[in-house]
C-alpha cells in the first residue's frame, strides 16, 4: 500500500490494524497524516483512521507530538466535530500512533445548499465556528477547512469538521486544502496555525453566502472555478477588497452590515481591525451581531397630561356647599320635631330589651358553629398527612422499581441485601398506609427510600469494580497474547474465564462477572509468565550454541545465524516470547549447522597467508561524509542523517586469499541456477520484500516482486536479462554462491576489492556524481538499473557496480549487511565503501543483490 506521494505505507502498521479493522485502505494523505478507510470490525462502523505519513514516519518526534494531538483530540466530546471511535495507543502503535474516527460521507455543501434561508446559513456558519473554538480549545490546528472538510454521518445527522492536518508543529508542505481557503502565510510557509484557521472559516462564510464559488469570487472577482495558480496569484498580490452587506443579504437581513464586517475582519479585510485572536473571539463577535442587530429602536408616543379638575373631585365640592335660600324654621315646626324625637327613643329602649335573648341564643350557636369548625379542620388535617405520607410511600415505590428494573437482586450481595430491607420497609409502609398512621408511613418509607438509594449505590460500585476488571483482564490478555502465549494451559483457561465473565453481565451479576474477570487476569499473567520463562531457557540455549560455533565465524551459516539470534533477541526485548523462542531455536539450530565437525579438519586457506587490515573510516572521513549529503543530495538538507552510524568507524579486520566476482550477478545467471535446481526464493513464498527509503529506512511491500518480476507484477526478468538480479535474501544469494562453487564475501574482502589497494572513499576515487548508478545522477538513465557490465562504479583493477547499481549482500562480523548502495540511493554518502547497511537475512529487497567470492590457496 502506497500513500498518495506514491510512498510506501508500512506493512507492520497494516498489520496492527487489520487487528482492529476490515479492509483497510489508504483514502489520502492530508497534512502529516495517512488517512486510511476501513471498518471497525467490532461494530461494523466505518472509520477514518489517520496516522503519522511515510514523510514523518521516521521522525519519532514528530510522531510523539502527533500522538499527543490525538490523544487531546479523543478526548474533545463535542457535535460539531468527527467523532472519536477509537484511540489506538498500545505497543504496536507506540512508533505510529493512529486515531479512528466515524465516517462522515455526507457533504453539507450539497446541491440543495443554495436554496436555504439566509438564516438556515447563519446557522451553519455558526455551527462551523462553533466547532473550531472546540479545536482551538484543545490547543489542535485543523489546517484544512474548506467546503469538503464540513460534512455528516448521515444525511440528517449534525454538521461536524473532518480532514484535520494533525501537524505535529511541522511545516505541511502536503495538503490538499484548496488554495482559496488558504491564507497569504499558508502559502508561503506551508504551516497553518489558528489565525489560518479563522481565515478559512471567513472565505468559508463567503463560498455560504455568496454561492459555490464565493472564495473565488472575493479573490478574482469572478464566480466561477479557478486554477489554482490564478488564485494563489491574487492572493499573495491582491488588494484585500470585501463584498458588501448587498452582495452577501441581496434580500436584505437586520444583521447583513455587521455579518459583512465580521467576515471581512476574519480574512484581513476590514481596514484598521487587528485579527481575531481565537475562533472563541471570533464566535463571541458573531454571537452578539446576530442576537443584537443594530436596527434602532422603535419611539413610543408621550405621555399625555390635561388640566382640567377630576369630575369626582368637582361633584364633591358641589356637595359640600350649603343648600341656597336655607334661612331658619318656625317654632311651632321645631316643637313638631322634638316630640318625634321622644317617640323614637322609646322605641329603641323597647327593642334592646327585646332581643337580648335572641343575642344570647346566637352566641350560643356560634359557639357550637367553632367546635364543629375546629373538628372539621382536625379532619382535614389528618387527612393532608396521609396524603402527604402516601406521596413518601410513592417516592419509595419509584426507587424499588428502578433498582429492581437494574438489576439489583443479581448484581451483588450488597444490592441485593439493600433491595430486601426497602421491600421490608416498604410493606411497613403499606400497612400503616392502611391504619391511617401516617408518622409510621413516614418512617418506613424513608427507611425504604434510603435501602432502595443503598442498592442503587451497591449496583454502581459493582459496576465500577467489574469494569475496572474487565480492563484488567482485557490489558493482561493482550499483553499475554503479544507475548504468545496463547499455546500454554492458563492462556486457555483465561479464555474460559472470559465467556463466563461475558455470561454474567449478561444476566446482571456484575460481581460474579468481576470474579471471573479478576481470575482471568491472573491466568493470563500466569501464561505470560510460563512464555517469558520458555523463552528465557529458549535464548540461553541460543546462547550456548553460539558459543560452540565461534570457530565458524564469518561464514554464511554462521551469519544467518547471528541474523535469528539477532531478531531473536528483539522480539524477546518486546516482549513478544512466543516469536523470541522460535526464532532462538531457529538460530540454536542454525549455529549447531554452522559449527565444523570436531574431526573435520581446518581449512588450509583458514590461517594461510593471513593479513590484517583496517576497514571503516576515520572521525574526519565519516564527518566530510555527512557533509557530502548536505552539499551534494538531491533531497532536502532535512532528510540528511546528522551523523554516519557508529558502525562505520575504522575497525581491524583478518584477510585470507580470496577473489571476488567482476560484476554482479544477473538475472540471467540466477534463472539458469533456479531452473536447474528448482529452488524458490524467500520473496516468492513470502510475496513480500523491502523497498528502503532515501534515509535507509526499511518497509515492507506487497504487489508481487521477486527475481522474476523485478519490478512486480506484469514485468520479466527477461525484458532485462543482465540486469542485477534483485529482490533475493541473503540465504537466496549464499544458495546461488555455493551452486557456482562460491560463497558470499565478506564484508572485509568487499571493502578491500572495491579501494582496489587505494584508500579514497569510492571506488572511482573523490566524488563525482556521475560515476555510479544512483538517483543523483545528472543523465536521467543512470538513475535506473544498467546492465552488470556497464554498471559504473569503475575501480582501478576494473571492477564495476561496486557502490549504486544494486545494494549486495556480504557477511559481516556482526551479522548480515548490504553495501555499496543502489540506483535507489539519494544519500551520496551511501555509496561510500564504508557505508553499510543492517538488515534481517531474511528479507529480500527491491533492490537487494550480490556478487561470489572463492577462497584461494594464495594470494594472486
Amino acid at each position: 500500500m502506497t500513500d498518495t506521494a506514491n510512498n510506501v505505507i508500512d506493512a507492520r502498521l497494516q498489520e496492527a490494524l487489520s487487528q482492529y479493522f476490515n479492509g483497510v485502505t489508504l483514502r489520502e494523505t492530508i497534512g502529516d497524516c495517512a488517512v486510511l478507510s476501513g471498518i471497525r470490525k467490532q461494530n461494523g462502523a466505518p472509520v477514518d483512521i489517520y496516522t503519522p505519513s511515510f514523510a514523518v514516519a521516521g521522525d519519532d518526534t514528530a510522531c510523539a507530538v502527533i500522538g499527543k494531538e490525538f490523544e487531546r483530540y479523543e478526548k474533545l466530546a463535542s457535535t460539531r466535530l468527527q467523532s472519536a471511535e477509537r484511540l489506538l495507543a498500545s505497543r504496536a502503535f507506540k512508533k505510529s500512533p493512529a486515531l479512528a474516527l466515524l465516517s462522515c460521507p455526507h457533504p453539507v455543501f450539497n446541491e440543495a445548499f443554495d436554496t436555504r434561508s439566509a438564516d438556515a446559513k447563519l446557522q451553519i456558519f455558526y455551527e462551523i465556528l462553533d466547532g473550531l473554538a472546540v479545536l482551538h480549545g484543545a490547543g489542535i490546528v485543523h489546517g484544512n477547512l474548506n467546503p469538503d472538510a464540513v460534512r455528516r454521518e448521515s444525511s440528517d445527522g449534525a454538521l461536524r469538521l473532518c480532514d484535520f492536518t494533525f501537524a505535529g508543529g511541522r511545516a505541511t508542505k502536503v495538503t490538499r486544502q484548496p488554495p482559496a481557503y488558504q491564507s497569504r502565510h499558508v502559502i508561503n510557509t506551508s504551516q497553518p496555525g489558528l489565525a489560518d484557521d479563522i481565515h478559512s472559516v471567513g472565505m468559508l462564510g463567503y463560498r455560504i453566502f455568496l454561492g459555490p464559488h464565493g472564495a473565488e469570487r472575493v479573490l478574482t472577482g469572478r464566480a466561477e472555478a479557478q486554477d489554482g495558480e490564478a488564485i494563489v496569484s491574487a492572493i499573495l498580490g491582491e488588494e484585500p477588497t470585501a463584498p458588501s452587506a448587498q452582495e452577501l443579504f441581496p434580500e436584505g437581513h437586520p444583521s447583513a452590515e455587521q455579518i459583512s464586517r465580521l467576515l471581512a475582519r476574519m480574512t484581513g479585510r476590514l481596514a484598521n481591525a487587528t485579527a481575531y485572536s481565537s475562533a472563541a473571539a471570533a464566535l463571541k463577535a458573531f454571537r452578539s451581531v446576530v442576537e443584537n442587530p443594530n436596527v434602532g429602536i422603535a419611539g413610543a408616543e408621550p405621555l399625555r397630561t390635561s388640566t382640567a379638575p377630576s369630575p369626582d373631585l368637582a361633584m364633591a365640592s358641589a356637595a359640600m356647599a350649603p343648600p341656597a335660600g336655607l334661612k331658619g324654621i318656625s317654632r311651632a315646626t321645631a316643637m313638631a320635631l322634638f316630640g318625634g324625637f321622644l317617640v323614637s327613643t322609646a322605641a329603641a329602649v323597647y327593642f334592646y330589651f327585646e332581643n337580648r335573648a335572641t343575642t344570647d341564643t346566637l352566641r350560643l350557636a356560634m359557639q357550637s358553629r367553632a367546635a364543629l369548625s375546629a373538628k372539621l379542620d382536625e379532619s382535614i388535617a389528618l387527612t393532608g398527612a396521609i396524603k402527604a405520607a402516601a406521596l413518601t410511600l410513592r417516592d419509595a415505590d419509584r426507587l424499588i422499581t428502578e433498582a429492581r428494573l437494574t438489576g439489583a437482586a443479581t448484581a451483588s450481595e450488597a444490592s441485593s441485601g439493600h433491595l430486601d430491607e426497602a421491600r421490608a420497609a416498604y410493606g411497613a409502609a403499606e400497612a400503616a398506609l392502611a391504619a391511617e398512621n401516617p408518622g409510621t408511613v413516614r418512617t418506613s418509607s424513608g427507611a425504604a427510600s434510603t435501602a432502595a438509594k443503598g442498592a442503587l449505590s451497591a449496583i454502581a460500585d459493582a459496576r465500577t469494580r467489574a469494569a475496572e476488571a474487565e480492563a484488567e483482564a482485557r490489558a493482561a490478555g493482550d499483553l499475554a497474547k503479544t507475548a504468545g502465549a496463547e499455546d500454554v494451559a492458563p492462556y486457555a483457561e483465561a479464555l474460559t474465564l472470559l465467556a463466563s465473565a461475558y455470561d454474567a453481565m449478561g444476566g446482571t451479576r456484575l460481581e460474579l462477572a468481576a470474579g471471573h474477570w479478576q481470575g482471568a487476569a491472573e491466568g493470563f499473567a500466569k501464561a505470560l509468565a510460563e512464555v517469558q520463562a520458555a523463552a528465557t531457557e529458549a535464548q540461553r540455549a541460543a546462547k550456548a550454541a553460539k558459543s560452540s560455533a565461534e570457530s565458524a565465524k564469518g561464514s554464511a551459516g554462521y551469519v544467518l545465524a547471528l541474523g535469528l539470534e539477532r531478531r531473536a533477541d528483539g522480539a524477546f526485548a518486546g516482549k513478544s516470547y512466543g516469536d523470541a523462542i522460535k526464532l532462538f531455536k531457529a538460530a540454536e539450530r542454525a549455529f549447531a549447522a554452522a559449527s565444523p565437525a570436531p574431526d573435520r579438519p581446518k581449512p588450509a586457506t583458514a590461517t594461510a597467508g593471513a593479513r590484517k587490515i583496517t576497514i571503516g573510516e576515520t572521525p574526519e572521513q565519516l564527518a566530510k561524509a555527512v557533509q557530502l549529503c548536505l552539499d551534494k543530495a538531491p533531497i532536502s538538507a532535512s532528510s540528511c542523517p546528522r551523523a554516519r552510524p557508529a558502525d562505520e568507524a575504522a575497525r581491524a579486520a583478518v584477510l585470507t586469499p580470496f577473489e571476488i566476482d567482476r560484476t554482479e550477478v544477473s538475472a540471467a545467471d540466477f534463472a539458469r541456477f533456479a531452473e536447474e535446481t528448482g529452488y524458490i526464493t524467500e520473496a516468492e513464498t513470502k510475496a513480500r520484500v523491502v523497498a528502503l527509503t532515501s534515509s535507509g529506512e526499511a518497509r515492507l511491500i506487497d504487489g508481487g516482486y521477486s527475481w522474476r518480476t523485478p519490478g512486480g507484477k506484469n514485468t520479466t526478468y527477461r525484458s532485462g536479462p543482465d540486469l542485477p538480479v534483485t529482490n533475493v535474501s541473503m540465504k537466496d544469494a549464499a544458495a546461488y554462491c555455493a551452486w557456482a562453487s562460491g560463497r558470499l564475501p565478506t564484508e572485509a574482502e568487499w571493502e578491500t576489492a572495491a579501494r582496489g589497494g587505494g584508500e579514497a572513499a569510492f571506488p572511482w576515487g573523490e566524488w563525482s556524481p556521475d560515476a555510479a548508478i544512483w538517483r543523483g545522477a545528472n543523465d536521467a538513465a543512470r538513475r535506473l538499473p544498467q546492465p552488470v557490465s556497464a554498471a559504473g562504479a569503475v575501480g582501478a583493477d576494473g571492477m564495476t557496480g561496486l557502490s549504486g547499481n544494486a545494494r549486495e549482500w556480504v557477511l559481516a562480523e556482526d551479522g548480515a549487511m548490504l553495501k555499496g548502495g543502489s540506483w535507489n540511493t539519494a544519500n551520496p554518502a551511501d555509496l561510500r565503501i564504508a557505508a553499510r547497511l543492517a538488515v534481517p537475512e531474511n528479507a529480500p529487497g527491491v533492490d537487494f543483490g550480490f556478487r561470489c567470492a572463492r577462497d584461494l590457496e594464495a594470494w594472486q
